[in-house]
């Protein structure tokens, strides 16, 4: 089920997490189908899940079953060590008590990596997402879900690429990327036409290698998120900013039984209109791995961050954290735990929102070409203005196929 109104930065950028960013091992091993150099590997998701609260709203819950189908194909082929990838995805839902909230979503993606030698390495890539957010997400929050009758939608249309000059066994190594976000909202025109905008991101990383798999760095990223058209009814004038992020830090591989990185800094944000409070502060990005044995693993993900407004106040200072444990208790099962908690600071405005998230699944690995599996999510949103306050109970069940 989808809840994410606008995708994260890919890797290439910056290191982004989700709450739900942590997963049971799989055994899905799906095969290929060969049409000379290029394989071809056909999946397909299916979900059955049960939600208490569709709407995300705290009053007049909105109950409902829905069925999730979502084929994929992917075309790709191999030259040595580089690799090349065409993908499109569907994603088809319907709800069975809500009609008004069903959707068909598309994502067709393009990647390239292309290593020129060990030390010359490129990846490019591009996505054309054609989606939505569902109601209770995004700009239909709270009571909004019950005064509108469909979500809403967009598309993302996304370019970058990233270069890097050294490898992992290199003193030194440098990665510059570079990325493009274009959102363009398609209904509710009279309110979302403000908020079309292009997010261009540029990142610049120096490594340097202190001990054999650790290596200090040094980060900037400069991002631009420019606004189409200004509200000519909001008195605070343009959304359109600027953003510099500066960090120091750590990365390190397969140390002993853990893995990850570390990294803090300060952010300054500062936007085009005078009439808009700029803002500056800490910020930081962590995530460990911990290995402990070979089928247990247990992650670590927290980070402060900004998110685009959406719709409320200037933008949303953001914390989170995440605490997921994966077992495998045999070679066919295995069973996952995430713990996610989220603090939204609307900065603008006197809203504040805690969120905590639990879900516990267990996957079973039935055949080469099946996996099932089922469990339970749990979602609280504690806002100090209670029109955005809700639970929702989540129980699903999913099987992934293949060839």
């Amino acid at each position: 089920m989808n809840r994410t109104a606008i995708k994260a930065l890919p890797a290439a950028i910056i290191a982004a997490i989700g709450f739900y960013g942590s997963q049971a091992a799989q055994a899905l091993e799906p095969a290929n189908l060969e049409l000379g150099p290029v394989y071809f590997t056909p999946t397909l998701d299916l979900e059955e899940f049960y939600t208490d609260n569709l709407w995300l709203t705290d009053t007049d819950e909105k109950d409902t079953w829905a069925t999730v189908v979502t084929p994929r194909i992917e075309a790709w082929m191999q030259n040595g060590p580089s690799e090349y990838s065409l993908s499109f995805e569907l994603e088809d839902s319907t709800y069975h008590s809500s009609g008004d909230d069903d959707y068909t979503d598309y994502t067709t993606k393009l990647d390239i990596h292309q290593e020129f030698t060990a030390k010359n390495v490129v990846n490019l890539f591009a996505e054309y997402y054609d989606g939505h957010e569902e109601r209770g997400t995004g700009f239909i929050e709270g009571g909004l879900s019950l005064i509108t009758d469909k979500p809403v939608e967009f598309t993302q249309t996304t370019f970058g690429g990233d270069y890097t000059y050294g490898s992992l066994e290199s003193q030194g190594r440098v990665k510059l990327a570079a990325q493009s976000d274009k959102y363009d909202y398609q209904n509710y025109r009279e309110f979302t036409k403000f908020y079309d905008r292009t997010e261009d991101t540029l990142a610049g990383t120096f490594y340097w290698k202190v001990a054999p798999r650790t290596d200090a760095l040094v980060e900037a990223r400069y991002i631009n998120n420019d606004y189409d058209e200004r509200d000519p009814s909001d008195p605070f004038g343009s959304l359109t900013s600027d953003e510099m992020n500066y960090l120091v830090g750590f990365e390190w591989q397969a140390t002993g039984k853990t893995s990850g990185h570390a990294k803090v800094g300060m952010y300054d944000r500062d936007y085009d209109s005078s009439a808009r409070k700029d803002e500056d502060g800490f910020l930081w990005e962590v995530g460990v791995l911990w290995e402990p044995r070979s089928y247990s693993r247990f992650n670590l993900d927290t980070r402060r961050y900004y998110q685009e407004t959406n719709g409320v106040g200037n933008a949303i200072n953001t914390e989170e954290v995440i605490l997921g444990w994966n077992h495998d208790w045999n070679k066919r099962s295995s069973t996952g735990l995430i713990l996610g908690a989220m603090a939204e600071d609307y900065e603008g405005s006197n809203r504040n929102d805690d969120t905590y998230k639990v879900e516990a699944r267990y996957d079973y690995a039935f055949r080469r070409w099946m996996d099932i599996g089922g469990g339970y999510r749990y979602e609280d949103n504690d806002s100090n203005e209670s029109f955005y306050s809700y639970t929702e109970n989540v129980f699903f069940v999913e099987a992934k196929l293949s060839l």
